[in-house]
């Protein structure tokens, strides 16, 4: 758990804690109030009421920071401020037209070459002193993300007693949308769970996270994106087609895509289908899953073979 070390540190912590209560994760707005902690002891360490020339300094662009980025750090703070006036404490609320809108965002979608430089990249990661055993880390962390469709911090936070590898299912219960669920991996998967499994066992003893770092925790998101990085490296790839650059968030986006193309292929009737994707990848609403109908090939989109009339009221405009 982060410790907040500024001045604001026990009304963030507060802050926190109130949003968790209305069924928000704690790392929605940790992640960002932890920089802004770091922010204020750094520039502000006295300042004590949340005042406009903090907040503007703080909204300023970062280096290699996104837009989009950008904005969820000014989402945040505006939120802070708001709750801070709803407590009786003086606090500058950021109005929500200097945030504007997000910039829409489309994930990439990776090629059959790609997937296979990349694994194969993965598959030969050396052992580094600083990151024990993330040879064998690695190949299996990153095609858990790819052949399950889980978001990242839903892998990293699998515990040792979340996954049956008799069975092959895995408990997720740490979700975005607070919805526990169950998935099943494929057979290939799950033999190399059970081999990664039995060599870790004689090299960490009585782990609680399955991918377990040198502390006993969970690895970082920091840390899964600097192997993610490491990967494409070592496989060679820097240029990528497009102008979007591949996240480790997009093995979530190409696992939904795969499928869908696969069951088009198979000829099964996607408005059929389309509830059992949408219950896998646990999302909340039916439309975040027919969202991913609009990154088909348009080849696929044009075929009479399927009838997307049916689907006219469900798929949403693509949006951030």
């Amino acid at each position: 758990m982060i410790n907040f070390q500024s001045c604001f540190a026990p009304q963030i912590e507060d802050f926190i804690q109130y949003k968790m209560a209305l069924g928000y994760s704690r790392s929605s707005y940790a992640k960002f109030l932890a920089i802004f902690d770091r922010f204020c002891l750094s520039s502000f360490p006295e300042e004590r009421s949340l005042t406009q020339q903090l907040v503007h300094q703080w909204i300023r662009l970062r280096p290699n920071e996104t837009t989009n980025g950008l904005k969820r750090r000014m989402v945040a703070i505006r939120e802070f401020g708001k709750y801070l006036n709803g407590v009786g404490l003086e606090g500058y609320v950021l109005p929500p037209e200097m945030i504007g809108p997000f910039k829409p965002f489309f994930p990439y979608l990776f090629s059959d070459e790609e997937l296979t430089a990349f694994f194969m990249a993965a598959d030969s990661m050396t052992p580094h002193k600083l990151s024990p055993y993330r040879e064998y880390i690695v190949p299996v962390l990153f095609r858990l993300l790819y052949c399950c469709g889980l978001r990242p911090h839903e892998v990293r936070l699998i515990r040792c007693d979340d996954i049956n590898l008799e069975t092959g299912s895995i408990y997720i219960s740490d979700t975005k949308v607070h919805k526990d669920r169950i998935i099943a991996m494929s057979p290939d998967l799950q033999s190399l769970c059970r081999k990664y499994e039995a060599r870790m066992r004689t090299l960490v003893k009585n782990r609680e996270y399955f991918f377990s770092n040198p502390q006993g925790t969970a690895y970082s998101v920091h840390w899964v994106q600097g192997q993610f990085r490491k990967c494409w490296k070592r496989a060679g790839i820097q240029d990528f087609r497009g102008t979007t650059k591949p996240r480790v968030y997009d093995f979530r986006h190409n696992y939904a895509t795969r499928t869908l193309m696969k069951w088009i292929d198979e000829g099964r009737d996607l408005y059929t289908w389309l509830p059992y994707l949408s219950a896998y990848m646990g999302h909340s609403d039916f439309s975040h899953t027919a969202y991913y109908i609009h990154l088909l090939p348009e080849k696929l989109v044009k075929t009479s073979a399927i009838d997307w009339a049916r689907f006219s009221n469900l798929i949403p405009e693509v949006t951030s």
